[in-house]
C-alpha cells in the first residue's frame, strides 16, 4: 500500500484544456461524430456521421458545410456593421455604408423604376427598347445601321463587361513581373455583384490560361446559362433543352415588354396582340443568336491538358486583323477593322498609349478561332439583330439591381427551371454581400482587429514556415525526383510568398482612401453607385498596364477561401479563414488538422500537375527535368485510378479521377505536410493538454479528427451531380482519399492492413 501511495502521489495529473475554444471544439467534434462507425472502416462517417443531424440543412440551401456556414456568418457580421454609425471612420468605410443604404432602399429603387437603366442605355448608344420590335412600323431594316463595335467598347469602359469580345490585362505567363493584353471570347459577362448566396470553392487561383477554361460566371443572370449546368442525364437532354428554351424566351419577352411599355410612343399603330407577337419573335431570334454565340465559344474552348499551356501565342493587332479578314472573306462576309479600334477605344479612358507594333496580345488558339468566326458571323447578320443581342445582354445584368418587378421576373424564371439551388437570401444579406464584393477592403477595415498583427499573424507565419519545411523534407525523400529538380523545388518553396489576414496598409486610413480613389457613392442611386465603382476599377486596371507587377491580394479578407496564385508563387489566406471553425480551435493539433491542411493544400498546389509548370518566379516555363516529369506522370495514374473508383450511390455515378487530379494531389500533400509540421511544433513546444471528453485520444488522433471534421457537410442529389462536374472531389472523398494514402493515419488509428482505411496500395507523390 505504501508503494501504491507513493506512485499515486508522484503521478502528474492530466492537463485538460478548459478554455472556451477547447470546449467549443470538443462540443463540435462530439456532436458531429458517429461513434458507432469504426474509424478504420469509414473515417468520414466516424467524424461526420451526425453532422447533418446537428446542422440541419436550411431549405434555402442545396448544400451546407463549414465553408457555407462561415460565409453566411461573415455576411451577417458585415450587415450588422453596416447598420451602425460609421461617421467617425475613413471615407471608404462611410461609402460602404452609403452603398448598403442605397441597396436597402427598395422604395426608392421602385420609385425610380427603369429610369436608371434607360439613362445607362443612352450613354452606351443603345435605344430604350430594341429597334427590332418596330413599334411604329416605320423602321426600314434594309437601311438601318448599328455600330456594334462602338457600343461594345462603351459597355467595356462604362460597365466593365465583355459582350462579343473578351478583353483583360493579365500577368505575362512567361514573365510574371509585367502585364500583357489578353483577348478572346467574353470572360466578364456580369461585372455586377452577385445577389445570391453562392458556395465558395476552396480552390487555388490560377492564371489567364485556366481562366479561359473555367469561364467566369458571377450571378448566373442569364437563364440561358442553365444549359451549362443542367442536363446531367442524356436521355433527359432534349426535354430539358426544350423547357429551358421556352422559359428563357418567355423571360426575355417579358423583359423587353417592360421597356417597350415604359418608353414606346403612345400612338403606336400596333395592337397589343401584334406587339406581343413582335416581342416574342424578338425573344426567339435572340435565343437563336445566343445559341449560335454559345456554340462558337464551346466548340473552340481550350483543352484541359496542362502541358499545352506552356506556349500561349501572342500577336500584334495587325496580325489578328489580317487573320480575321481572311476568315471573314472565306465565309463570304464583308471584312471590317475591329481589333485596333477596340483597343484604342478601351484605352482612351486611361493614361496609357498603346504601341501597336510592340504591344503583343496573348490569344490562345481556340480564342483566335472564336474571334475570327465571331467577326464572320456578325458580318452577315442584320444590324438590328446584333443590337437586339447586345441590348438584352446589357439590360439583364443591370435588371437585378433595380425594381422589385424585375427581380421577381428573374426569380420566377429561375424557379420555372427548377433552379432552387440558386438561393436568394434576405435583402439585408444580399446588400451586405454586394457591398463586400464591391468594397471588400473598406469592409475589412471595419472588422479587422489591430491585435491580429501581434497575436494571430505570428502564429500563422510560424505554421506556414513549418509547412514549407515539411514539404522540403518530403521532397528530399522523394526518389522519383532527380537532384536538379529537387534543388529547383527547394528554391521555389523558399521564394513562395504568403499574404496573411489582410494587407499591412489596410488599417492606414490615408492608404485606404488612396486605394478607393475616384469612387463616389450616393444613398439614392444604387445602380449608378455600382457602375461608378466598376468604372474606377476599370480605369485603375488599365493604368497599371505599364507598371511592373509587384504582387497583389488574390481576394478580399472577408472571403472564406484560400488561394495559390501560380503566377506570383503566392499563398493568400484571408482574415476570416483565421477564425473558428478553421483556426483558434484551442489546441494546436486541431488547428493544424483544419487550417494547417488547408495551407498545406495551397502550398502543394505549387507542385501539382498544374503548379509544376510555373517556376519559382511564377513564370510559365519548364523547370522539371524530363525524367522527373515522366516519373511524376506515372505516379499520378495511381491517384486517377483511386479516385475514379469512388462511387456516389445517391446519383449512381463515379468521381472523375483525372479531372480532380490536381486537387486530390494537393489534399494528400496538405495532410502529410500538416502532420509533419505539427510533430515539429510539438517537439519544440512540448506536449499539449487533453481535449475535454477526448482524453483518450492523443494529439495526432485529434489532428486527423479535425481534418475529417473540416469536410463535414450535406448536399442534395442535384448538388452532388454538380459536384461531380467540378475539379474537386465531393467532400467525403476529399477526406477519405487523403487518409487512405496516409500510412501514419493507419498506424495512429491502429487500422489493420487491408481494412478500408488502410489499403495495401497507397498513392504518394510528396
Amino acid at each position: 500500500m505504501t508503494v501504491l501511495y507513493v506512485k499515486q502521489k508522484n503521478r502528474k495529473p492530466i492537463r485538460i484544456c478548459l478554455s472556451k475554444e477547447c470546449l467549443r471544439s470538443a462540443a463540435n467534434l462530439a456532436l458531429s461524430m458517429n461513434t458507432k462507425a469504426h474509424p478504420c472502416e469509414d473515417f468520414y462517417q466516424y467524424t461526420c456521421g451526425n453532422w447533418a443531424k446537428e446542422h440541419p440543412r436550411p431549405d434555402i440551401f442545396q448544400s451546407y458545410d463549414w465553408f457555407r456556414d462561415k460565409q453566411t456568418k461573415v455576411y451577417a457580421t458585415v450587415r450588422d456593421f453596416l447598420n451602425r454609425n460609421t461617421s467617425d471612420l475613413p471615407r471608404p468605410v462611410k461609402q460602404a455604408k452609403d452603398l448598403y443604404t442605397a441597396c436597402m432602399d427598395t422604395e426608392t429603387l421602385d420609385k425610380r423604376g427603369l429610369k436608371p437603366i434607360l439613362k445607362v442605355l443612352e450613354s452606351l448608344g443603345l435605344p430604350a427598347y430594341p429597334t427590332y420590335i418596330n413599334v411604329t412600323e416605320d423602321t426600314d431594316y434594309s437601311t438601318y445601321s448599328f455600330d456594334w463595335l462602338e457600343v461594345v467598347i462603351n459597355i467595356k469602359i462604362q460597365l466593365g463587361m465583355d459582350v462579343l469580345i473578351g478583353f483583360d490585362i493579365f500577368t505575362d505567363p512567361k514573365n510574371s513581373s509585367i502585364y500583357k493584353l489578353v483577348m478572346g471570347s467574353p470572360e466578364t459577362t456580369n461585372p455586377f455583384p452577385s445577389m445570391r448566396h453562392e458556395k465558395k470553392r476552396h480552390i487555388g487561383q490560377r492564371n489567364l490560361v485556366t481562366n479561359k477554361i473555367e469561364r467566369y460566371k458571377n450571378d448566373n443572370i442569364n437563364v440561358e446559362d442553365t444549359k451549362n449546368v443542367k442536363n446531367f442525364d442524356n436521355e433527359e437532354k432534349k426535354e430539358d433543352d426544350e423547357k429551358i428554351a421556352h422559359v428563357s424566351k418567355l423571360y426575355y419577352a417579358e423583359l423587353i415588354k417592360l421597356f417597350v411599355l415604359e418608353d414606346a410612343p403612345k400612338d403606336s399603330n400596333l395592337s397589343e396582340l401584334q406587339l406581343d407577337q413582335n416581342i416574342f419573335l424578338a425573344a426567339n431570334d435572340y435565343h437563336n443568336f445566343n445559341d449560335d454565340m454559345y456554340e462558337l465559344e464551346v466548340n473552340n474552348d481550350t483543352s484541359s491538358e496542362d502541358d499545352e499551356y506552356l506556349d500561349v501565342p501572342e500577336y500584334t493587332v495587325y496580325e489578328i486583323q489580317e487573320h480575321t479578314d481572311m476568315i471573314v472573306k472565306d465565309n463570304n462576309g464583308t471584312a471590317s477593322p475591329i481589333w485596333k479600334r477596340y483597343l484604342e477605344g478601351v484605352f482612351n479612358i486611361s493614361n496609357v498609349k498603346l504601341d501597336f507594333k510592340n504591344d503583343k496580345i496573348l490569344i490562345s488558339d481556340p480564342d483566335l478561332v472564336y474571334m475570327a468566326l465571331m467577326a464572320a458571323y456578325l458580318s452577315k447578320v442584320s444590324p438590328v439583330l446584333i443590337e437586339l443581342y447586345v441590348w438584352i445582354k446589357v439590360v439583364e445584368v443591370m435588371a437585378a439591381h433595380t425594381t422589385t418587378e424585375l427581380r421577381i421576373l428573374f426569380q420566377r424564371s429561375y424557379e420555372a427551371l427548377g433552379n432552387h439551388d440558386l438561393y436568394t437570401p434576405p435583402r439585408s444579406q444580399q446588400c451586405a454581400s454586394a457591398v463586400n464584393e464591391m468594397l471588400g477592403m473598406a469592409v475589412s477595415y471595419a472588422i479587422a482587429d489591430p491585435r491580429f498583427f501581434y497575436i494571430t499573424k505570428p502564429k500563422i507565419e510560424v505554421m506556414l514556415s513549418e509547412m514549407k519545411n515539411a514539404l522540403a523534407h518530403l521532397v528530399g525523400q522523394a526518389k522519383w525526383m532527380d537532384d536538379d529538380t529537387k534543388l529547383a523545388t527547394y528554391q521555389k518553396i523558399i521564394q513562395m510568398k504568403t499574404l496573411v489576414g489582410f494587407p499591412d496598409w489596410l488599417l492606414d486610413a490615408e492608404k485606404l482612401e488612396k486605394y478607393y480613389e475616384g469612387i463616389e457613392v450616393n444613398t439614392k442611386t444604387h445602380l449608378e453607385n455600382l457602375i461608378n465603382i466598376i468604372q474606377a476599377k476599370i480605369k485603375k486596371a488599365l493604368n497599371k498596364f505599364r507598371i511592373g507587377n509587384n504582387g497583389s491580394w488574390a481576394t478580399d479578407p472577408t472571403e472564406v477561401n484560400a488561394y495559390h496564385t501560380f503566377q506570383e508563387n503566392t499563398i493568400t489566406v484571408p482574415l476570416v479563414m483565421l477564425q473558428h471553425p478553421f483556426f483558434d480551435l484551442g489546441l494546436d493539433s486541431l488547428n493544424y488538422g483544419s487550417l494547417g491542411t488547408v495551407l498545406g493544400h495551397e502550398i502543394t498546389h505549387g507542385f501539382d500537375n498544374f503548379g509544376r509548370l510555373f517556376d519559382k518566379n511564377g513564370n510559365l516555363l519548364p523547370w522539371w527535368s524530363n525524367d522527373t516529369i515522366n516519373s511524376f506522370v506515372n505516379k499520378t495514374q495511381c491517384f486517377i485510378d483511386q479516385y475514379s473508383s469512388y462511387y456516389v450511390p445517391e446519383i449512381d455515378q463515379h468521381v472523375d479521377g483525372k479531372k480532380t487530379l490536381g486537387e486530390n494531389i494537393a489534399d494528400n500533400g496538405g495532410v502529410r505536410e500538416a502532420l509533419a509540421a505539427l510533430r515539429e511544433h510539438l517537439r519544440k513546444n512540448g506536449p499539449e493538454p487533453k481535449l475535454p471528453g477526448f482524453e483518450h485520444l492523443n494529439s495526432e488522433q485529434l489532428f486527423f479528427l479535425s481534418f475529417g471534421n473540416l469536410w463535414c457537410g450535406v448536399s442534395t442529389k442535384e448538388i452532388l451531380k454538380a459536384d461531380l462536374t467540378d475539379e474537386h472531389s465531393p467532400q467525403q472523398f476529399r477526406a477519405r482519399g487523403a487518409l487512405q494514402n496516409n500510412a501514419d493515419f493507419a498506424k495512429i488509428w491502429n487500422c489493420p492492413p487491408g481494412s478500408p482505411m488502410n489499403p495495401s496500395n497507397k498513392c504518394i507523390i510528396f
